[in-house]
Protein backbone atom coordinates (compact mmCIF):
# COMPACT_ATOMS: atom_id res chain seq x y z
CA UNK A 1 0.00 0.00 0.00
CA UNK A 2 2.86 2.27 0.77
CA UNK A 3 4.59 2.13 -2.13
CA UNK A 4 1.13 2.25 -4.11
CA UNK A 5 0.53 5.98 -2.67
CA UNK A 6 4.07 6.93 -3.34
CA UNK A 7 3.63 6.01 -6.88
CA UNK A 8 0.27 7.61 -7.40
CA UNK A 9 2.07 11.10 -6.14
CA UNK A 10 5.08 10.81 -8.36
CA UNK A 11 2.92 9.87 -11.14
CA UNK A 12 2.19 12.91 -13.36
CA UNK A 13 0.31 11.79 -16.10
CA UNK A 14 -2.65 14.42 -16.92
CA UNK A 15 -0.86 17.40 -14.93
CA UNK A 16 -0.86 19.19 -17.97
CA UNK A 17 -4.68 18.56 -19.07
CA UNK A 18 -5.13 19.79 -15.69
CA UNK A 19 -3.08 23.09 -16.16
CA UNK A 20 -4.48 23.72 -19.36
CA UNK A 21 -8.08 22.98 -17.95
CA UNK A 22 -7.71 25.97 -14.82
CA UNK A 23 -6.07 28.49 -17.17
CA UNK A 24 -9.11 28.07 -19.81
CA UNK A 25 -11.36 28.50 -16.12
CA UNK A 26 -9.53 31.24 -15.38
CA UNK A 27 -9.21 33.27 -18.81
CA UNK A 28 -12.86 32.08 -19.77
CA UNK A 29 -14.20 34.22 -15.97
CA UNK A 30 -11.84 36.91 -16.98
CA UNK A 31 -13.57 37.18 -20.16
CA UNK A 32 -16.76 37.18 -18.52
CA UNK A 33 -15.78 39.85 -16.09
CA UNK A 34 -14.67 42.02 -18.65
CA UNK A 35 -17.85 41.63 -21.19
CA UNK A 36 -20.05 41.92 -18.04
CA UNK A 37 -18.22 45.40 -17.20
CA UNK A 38 -18.13 46.31 -21.22
CA UNK A 39 -22.15 45.62 -20.93
CA UNK A 40 -22.61 47.76 -18.04
CA UNK A 41 -20.81 50.67 -19.74
CA UNK A 42 -22.94 50.81 -22.91
CA UNK A 43 -26.17 50.25 -20.94
CA UNK A 44 -24.89 53.61 -19.05
CA UNK A 45 -23.65 55.08 -22.13
CA UNK A 46 -27.16 54.18 -23.82
CA UNK A 47 -28.88 55.61 -20.99
CA UNK A 48 -27.20 59.07 -21.02
CA UNK A 49 -28.08 59.33 -24.86
CA UNK A 50 -31.77 58.84 -24.69
CA UNK A 51 -32.10 61.07 -21.99
CA UNK A 52 -30.05 63.63 -24.13
CA UNK A 53 -32.38 62.82 -27.56
CA UNK A 54 -35.50 63.40 -25.09
CA UNK A 55 -34.63 67.09 -24.14
CA UNK A 56 -33.12 67.90 -27.58
CA UNK A 57 -35.37 70.48 -29.57
CA UNK A 58 -35.02 68.91 -33.09
CA UNK A 59 -37.52 70.76 -34.70
CA UNK A 60 -39.12 70.14 -37.92
CA UNK A 61 -36.16 70.48 -39.75
CA UNK A 62 -34.34 67.64 -37.89
CA UNK A 63 -30.86 67.82 -36.11
CA UNK A 64 -29.54 71.81 -36.21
Amino acid sequence: MKNWIKAFIADERGSEGIELGSTVVVVGGGAIAGFASLRDTLQDKQVIIVIELDGADLGAGGVE
